[in-house]
């Protein structure tokens, strides 16, 4: 089965806009909806788990951290360290960033609020890389 990433984020815009609206709250309340937001990500695409995003990627799960302020998508991709330049991460920042900084208001809001939504790949030679999403202020 093919994992498609654009069914993902219209899935998690879908989930944020019918599920949790998020408004100016204090801090703590307003941290608490999103932990509720991402952790109903979470649930809903705990099914996908294991299934491949393209040839390379599979999709390996969702760590929701409430009290760090995090979501962290995990995948395996096949790839080493060294097939993995800076002009390949830059272009997976910016689509990272632009997935949660313009699909829907909550993510973006929670980003400058102090959240962070990363994806963390294992590469095939043991190696991590971390991607954060980063909005702008023009952007969120």
């Amino acid at each position: 089965m093919r994992f498609d990433p654009r069914l993902a984020a219209i899935l998690i815009a879908t989930i944020a806009a019918g599920s949790t609206t998020i408004s100016a709250k204090e801090p703590a309340a307003q941290s608490a909806e999103y932990c509720t937001l991402f952790s109903k990500v979470r649930e809903n695409l705990t099914g996908k788990f294991g299934a491949k995003v393209d040839p390379l990627t599979r999709f390996s799960g969702i760590e929701v951290m409430c009290d760090h302020k995090a979501m962290v998508f995990r995948q395996d991709v096949q790839l080493t360290k060294r097939d993995v330049n800076q002009e390949w991460v830059t272009r997976r920042t910016a689509h990272w960033s632009k997935t949660y900084c313009d699909r829907h208001p909550a993510f973006a809001g929670a980003i400058r609020d102090g959240w962070t939504i990363s994806t963390v790949m294992s590469l095939a030679d043991g190696s991590a890389l971390r991607i954060d999403a980063v909005c702008h202020d023009a952007e969120a």
